[in-house]
């Protein structure tokens, strides 16, 4: 658990002060790497997903925590990219309602 609020706060951080990471997930990984874990940066992603795993982090609980922020926070979303992945959203539902 300790870990989960450390990641949600550096997560935080990043989008109160990071514009850009409001809008990309994958720079928004790179910047949470980068603070949590800098050692990593310029290595081989497949090594860098390999300890990051092994830290107990994953890609997917950074995305999942920008989710929360950004909902408990809406002055953390960048409105435009909030339009383009609630598009997204629709047209994966259309795909898998017809497939």
């Amino acid at each position: 658990m300790r870990k989960l609020k450390k990641l949600e706060i550096t997560v935080k951080e990043i989008l109160k002060n990071d514009e850009l990471s409001r809008k990309d997930d994958c720079y928004l990984i790179l910047q949470v790497i980068s603070k949590l874990y800098p050692n990593e940066i310029g290595k081989k992603f497949e090594t860098v997903m390999f300890h990051a795993k092994n830290k107990g982090i994953s890609f997917e609980s950074i995305t999942r925590c920008r989710r929360k922020l950004q909902e408990k926070n809406p002055e953390l979303r960048d409105e435009e990219t909030v339009k383009n992945r609630n598009k997204k959203q629709k047209e994966y539902i259309k795909y898998s309602v017809e497939n």
